[in-house]
Order: structure tokens, then C-alpha cells, then sequence
């Protein structure tokens, strides 16, 4: 009589048993690898964006013109103007009325217009209601050349300082980087604001007025500037720290020191 090979009852049940334990198992290591996988990425966007915000304001104020650089009481907004050229003067009256600066040409075919600074580490260079100062109330001109160049000034105006390296600045309007919620704000085309504790009141509100988005998923009221201006010895520092927040709640915080490298 031929014999039949089969499972008894017991044998399925602890084979289903087993079975049941490792799909668990595999189910558990799967989810956790998804998991880890997930954070790993959320963690690296974090990052990225954290990069991104970094790499805005330091690329924007390291250039900046020295002395131009101010920070709002709260610390979230920074203002500065940004350079156009830096170059030399060769003969200028010190401490008078003067209309025109000997100067040392950038290009034998392009002129550059801008602001002029002459020792801007002293004086109010957001006044512009002031000839008598650091910093020119009108745009001027350095023209192109071979040869030393004539500025002439649109009205005489008195540097009250001379440069210890006759350095000659030519600068832009006035830029703010702001935080706003969790946005980072860049801020043009708003003028000059004489006094800094005013000047969150006097920045634009949409794209069309002036306003650029930079960046966001900063953790509200995380952005914080402090300056350290510069001097005849060392370039100026600025010092600036904020958190990202993403949507589940991770957070990454970065501090970082930015040199603003143009000396007086």
C-alpha cells in the first residue's frame, strides 16, 4: 500500500507562524529603511536651503560699500549699498568745497556712475540732504580713459575726510535683506532712509514696488544680523544666524561671519 507524504496541523500552524513573523519583520525593516530614507532627504533639504539662504546674503553684502552697512534695532533686516568700482584719486582738496576729482580711470572705453565715497567710515551716508560728508548727494560719472580722468560734480561738494590709500568709492542705491514671516526679502528702488529705525517702514510690499523673494522655510523671527564695522586696521564683519523649519518640524540652524572685504 503506497504511503502519502503531508504536513500535519501543527507543522502548518507553526510554518504560518514563521511565515507571519518574518513578512513582520521584513514589513518593519522596509518602513524603517523607507522612513530613514525620507529623513535623510528632508534633512538634506534643509541643508540646501539653508545653503541657498547663505550663499544670498553673503554673496550680496561682501561687496558692499565699507560704512554702508547698518542693522536694524531686531536684528532682521540689514541695509547696505552695493559697490559699482573702487578706484583711486589723485588730487583732491581736502576739507573744502571742491567740483571736480582727479581720479584714476577702470576702463579706456567704459564709464561708470554710481555714488562717490571718499573715507565713508565717518558721517551719515544715508542723508542726503547734506553736501558736507563722506558720500556725493547726486549720481556722478568717472569717464572712461587712458589717462587720469576728471569727475565733475553735478554741485561742489566737501569730503570732510581724505582716504589714507586716496581710495575713491562708486556705489548703487540703497538694498535691504529682510526677514518677513518666513520669507527672506530682498528689498530696491526705496530711496534713502535717513534714519534706520524707519526703515522697515519704508521698504516695498510686492514685486512691483521693489520687493524679491530670496528664500523661505526660515522659522519666523529666527534671522538675525549684528555688524562690526570696519577700520583702517581690519575689514568690517557681519555676523548672521536663522533656523529652517520644514513642515513636520525639523529645524536646522546656521551661524555664519561674512567680511566685507573693501577697506577705507
Amino acid at each position: 500500500m503506497p504511503k502519502f507524504a503531508a504536513f500535519t496541523l501543527v507543522e502548518m500552524v507553526m510554518t504560518l507562524m514563521i511565515a507571519s513573523i518574518i513578512a513582520i519583520i521584513s514589513v518593519q525593516f522596509i518602513g524603517q529603511t523607507t522612513r530613514s530614507m525620507l529623513d535623510t532627504g528632508e534633512r538634506q533639504r534643509l541643508a540646501d536651503t539653508a545653503d541657498i539662504i547663505s550663499e544670498q546674503i553673503s554673496r550680496r553684502i561682501r561687496y558692499a560699500l565699507p560704512g554702508s552697512l547698518r542693522v536694524t534695532n531686531d536684528g532682521s533686516c540689514i541695509e547696505y549699498m552695493p559697490l559699482v568700482a573702487t578706484t583711486a584719486y589723485i588730487d583732491l582738496e581736502n576739507n573744502a568745497q571742491v567740483s571736480e576729482i582727479k581720479a584714476v580711470p577702470l576702463s579706456a572705453t567704459e564709464s561708470f556712475s554710481g555714488y562717490i565715497s571718499i573715507y565713508p567710515l565717518v558721517g551719515n551716508l544715508y542723508n542726503k540732504n547734506n553736501n558736507n560728508g563722506p558720500q556725493t548727494v547726486n549720481i556722478e560719472t568717472l569717464p572712461a580713459g587712458t589717462a587720469p580722468v576728471i569727475i565733475s560734480l553735478s554741485q561742489p561738494h566737501r569730503f570732510n575726510r581724505a582716504s589714507s590709500q586716496n581710495r575713491l568709492f562708486i556705489s548703487a542705491d540703497p538694498e535691504a535683506i529682510c526677514q518677513d514671516g518666513e520669507w527672506l526679502y530682498l528689498y530696491r528702488g526705496y530711496g534713502f532712509v535717513n534714519n534706520v529705525n524707519q526703515l522697515t517702514a519704508a521698504l516695498p510690499g510686492s514685486f512691483a514696488t521693489g520687493r524679491q523673494v530670496l528664500a523661505n522655510s526660515l522659522q519666523v523671527s529666527s534671522l538675525v544680523f549684528s555688524y562690526s564695522p570696519s577700520s583702517q586696521r581690519r575689514n568690517a564683519l557681519v555676523a548672521v544666524s536663522f533656523t529652517i523649519a520644514d513642515a513636520t518640524g525639523n529645524t536646522l540652524s546656521l551661524a555664519q561671519e561674512v567680511q566685507v572685504r573693501n577697506v577705507p
